[in-house]
Order: C-alpha cells, then sequence, then structure tokens
C-alpha cells in the first residue's frame, strides 16, 4: 500500500511538471507581463520584411508511422507564397502557391492541379499536419509573431522558470508561452470538443533569434517536427516568374477535398 502511495505521488508530481501553476499576479506581476508583452510585439515589428528562401526538413505522422519530407519555401514577405515539396533528391511531390486565401497544388506524377480557395488551415487538406495557412507559417518562421498569434490578449499569468502565458484574443486563440525576451516558446490550440495542437518553438543562435524547429503534436496523436535547414536572403525580389504556379495544359484543375498525399 506504502509503494501504491508513493507512486500516486510520483504521478501527481510529474502532472504538475507537465502543467506549471501561475505565480503572483498581483501589480507588480501584472507591470512585467506587460513588459513582456511590449518585447513580443516590438520583436514582431522589427523582423525583417525582405525576399527570404528556407530550407525545410519535415518529419509528420502519428507514433510508429512517419514519414520524411523535404522543401523550399519562398517569398518576398507579402501575401504570395511558394512552397515546393520533395520526397528524395529532385524528386518533388507537390508545387504550391497561396496568395491570400487562395491555395493551388500540383501534382508532377499525377499531372493534376487542385485548387481551394477559403480561410481553412489547406496545409491539413494535403496531408501535413500544421495547423496554419502558408501566410501564417512564414510569418511565424520570419518571426513576425504577432501576425499569427494576433497583438492582444485577454489574461496573463507569470509561471515558474521565467515564462508567461498569454489567454489570446480571436484567431488562432489559445494560450501561447513567452520567455523573457518576450518569444514564443509554446502555443496551445483552445480545445474543440476536448481535441486541440500544441506546439513548441526552438531558436537558432542568430541576432535577432528566429524560429529553428517547430514541434507540433495533436491530442489524436498527430504530430509533426519541422526544421529550417538553411536559411536564405536574395539580394533581389523574386519575379513573378518564380512566385507563379503554372500549370501544364492539359492538367485538370480539381477541388482540394479530391486531393490524396503521396
Amino acid at each position: 500500500m506504502k509503494k501504491l502511495v508513493l507512486f500516486a505521488c510520483f504521478l501527481l508530481l510529474c502532472a504538475c511538471a507537465k502543467q506549471p501553476s501561475p505565480l503572483d499576479s498581483g501589480p507588480e506581476a501584472q507591470a512585467r507581463l506587460a513588459s513582456r508583452w511590449q518585447k513580443f510585439m516590438a520583436a514582431s515589428e522589427a523582423a525583417p520584411r525582405a525576399p527570404y528562401r528556407l530550407q525545410l526538413s519535415l518529419r509528420f505522422g502519428a507514433e510508429g508511422d512517419t514519414r520524411r519530407v523535404t522543401a523550399l519555401f519562398w517569398g518576398n514577405s507579402d501575401r504570395q507564397l511558394r512552397l515546393d515539396v520533395m520526397a528524395g533528391v529532385g524528386a518533388v511531390i507537390a508545387k504550391i502557391l497561396e496568395d491570400g486565401q487562395h491555395f493551388l497544388v500540383y501534382s508532377p506524377s499525377e499531372n493534376k492541379g487542385y485548387f481551394y480557395q477559403g480561410s481553412a488551415r489547406p496545409l491539413l487538406r494535403v496531408g501535413v499536419p500544421v495547423p496554419f495557412d502558408l501566410g501564417h507559417l512564414a510569418a511565424l518562421l520570419n518571426g513576425r509573431y504577432a501576425t499569427v498569434f494576433g497583438d492582444g490578449h485577454s489574461a496573463a499569468a507569470e509561471l515558474p522558470e521565467g515564462l508567461a502565458r498569454y489567454e489570446l484574443n480571436g484567431k488562432p486563440g489559445g494560450s501561447v508561452t513567452l520567455n523573457a525576451e518576450g518569444l514564443p516558446v509554446t502555443w496551445r490550440e483552445a480545445p474543440q470538443g476536448g481535441k486541440g495542437w500544441n506546439m513548441e518553438i526552438a531558436y537558432d543562435d542568430a541576432a535577432p533569434p528566429l524560429p529553428r524547429r517547430l514541434t507540433l503534436t495533436h491530442t489524436d496523436g498527430k504530430r509533426a517536427i519541422l526544421l529550417v535547414k538553411e536559411r536564405e536572403k536574395p539580394a533581389r525580389t523574386f519575379t513573378a516568374g518564380q512566385m507563379s504556379l503554372t500549370l501544364p495544359e492539359d492538367a485538370p484543375l480539381l477541388p482540394l477535398s479530391e486531393y490524396r498525399a503521396q
């Protein structure tokens, strides 16, 4: 019986460690929380608006059944974005264009195009478990955090280990945890029917630091690890041709709901 009690205490301690409780919420704490949020906003506003090209590695799936792809992701810091997904050296399995709420995928192996227009999460529809559109993913990877998480919160609390949690207004909602520098290190989606996404963000050693790894998990078992392998800063903006995605004349254009990930 004594062993059972000790084991139960151990489990309770582990649960507490995973979900830290808020600390003092007095006036001084509120002032510190406001100051940290200002750092968050300042970091977002200071992020460069310039052409970029990112080399990415993405591993995703459920435990025991994962796959790995690489990708090139580029843009001019505007609404038009391009992403090429590759399963091997030079083997492109999907070419993606997003321009605002217009989302186009071309599958070379099928010679088919897939189109979607709306505000849902199109990457989830093509089998990539990342709960953002390309615009928000680009903003996150390039340090424009307020574009992703919003510029307002309804409540805040200090946590152990120098962290602070903010309950977010609007979309995507949920809560974001900031470190002492005001950088987001975790995001928890507001649960829908008891289910939702969690994301952990790790940073590189650049000045200023930018996200190097995103670790995403869902309560249904899906998970994804996105790693930024290389960042390029082109001297010139990408041309209209480099940002476009033109389908072959014989490629049919189908609704995205018919796309099946390879």
